[in-house]
Parts: structure tokens; sequence; C-alpha cells
């Protein structure tokens, strides 16, 4: 099939569409991204209460759909992290907001990203796993005043843990063992 240099449809041979086959080329996926958010967020100015939630959900599931659809990884991302703001904006909209449940939902489609992703290809990136887990944890961990101290202490620790891993495998010392 011959495509002229114009066409949105590129041949892409990568990880992240199933096949390799036709896809939208980035400035095409770019756009439509962009009107999506567009369209849901001028949606957004006119409704209030559970309509907010429902106009996240219905733009998060237009883009988790295409990534099913199309299966390119750029469609899950703000799909599940509108969907994650929707399910956090329920609660609120039925008061049950206790100053926590959007980042909670947030940190739900994050963790979102690296699930249906993992189910959809059978792998995964581990990075959405960072961002959600944080926003899952923090906003439930501002609420026990014990639990903050150990966060204190835990946290710079844990980044040397971290730190200390990555350079240790970036030496290679662990294949020579």
């Amino acid at each position: 099939m011959e495509r002229s240099p114009n066409s949105p449809l590129e041949r892409v041979d990568d990880d992240w569409g199933p096949g390799g086959g036709p896809h939208l080329s980035g400035r095409t996926l770019g756009g439509l991204i962009l009107v999506i958010l567009g369209l849901g967020l001028f949606a957004l100015q006119s409704v209030a209460g559970f309509g907010e939630a429902l106009v996240f959900f219905l733009v998060g599931a237009i883009f988790v759909a295409a990534y099913l659809v199309r299966g390119r990884y750029g469609f899950l991302i703000p799909g599940c992290i509108l969907l994650g703001i929707g399910l956090g904006r329920v609660g609120t909209a039925y008061g049950y907001d206790f100053g926590a449940l959007e980042g909670l939902g947030l940190g739900g489609g994050f963790l979102a990203i690296y699930l249906i992703d993992r189910i959809y290809r059978g792998r995964s990136h581990w990075w959405p796993l960072i961002p959600g887990t944080i926003l899952l944890i923090g906003p439930l961990l501002t609420r026990l005043p014990e639990a903050q101290r150990v966060v204190e202490i835990a946290w710079p620790l844990g980044l040397i843990l971290v730190g200390l891993i990555l350079l240790v495998g970036a030496q290679g010392i662990t294949r020579r063992l």
C-alpha cells in the first residue's frame, strides 16, 4: 500500500503496537489527544457535581478504548489518568471528600496504566508504579501522624537504597557474582 508523505498513517515497527501494523503518525496522535482533551475541558465548564466525573470517565474511556483498538501506549496514559481523576470526583460529588479522594483516584489511574498494559500486552513498563504508589499511600499517611514521622525518616533512606541498587547495577557487579 503506497502512502503519500502527508498521510496520517505510517508503518511503525516498534514494541508499542501489536504486529507493527499501520499506526497514526506522532503528529496525528498528538493532535487527536489535544482535541479530545480540549473537548473534555470545554465540557467541564458547563457541568458540576457528578457531571464533572462523568466527563472525566467519558474522555478517559475514549482514550482507553483507542489503546485497546490501536495498541498505542500513548492513548493508555491519559485514559487511565482521566479515569482515575473521575473516580476521585465521584466521591467528592457525593460528599465523601476527606481531602484526598482525587489524589487516591489519580494514584489508582497510574496503577491502572501498569495493570491494563500488563494484561493487554503481557508486559508493561514499571514507571507508573512509582507515582501510583506515592499518590495512593501519600494521602492515606497524612491522616496518621505516626505514619508521617515514619515516612519522613524512611523516604530519604528509600532514595539512598534505590540509588545504591542503580549504582551497583550500572557497575555490573551483580553480573560478576
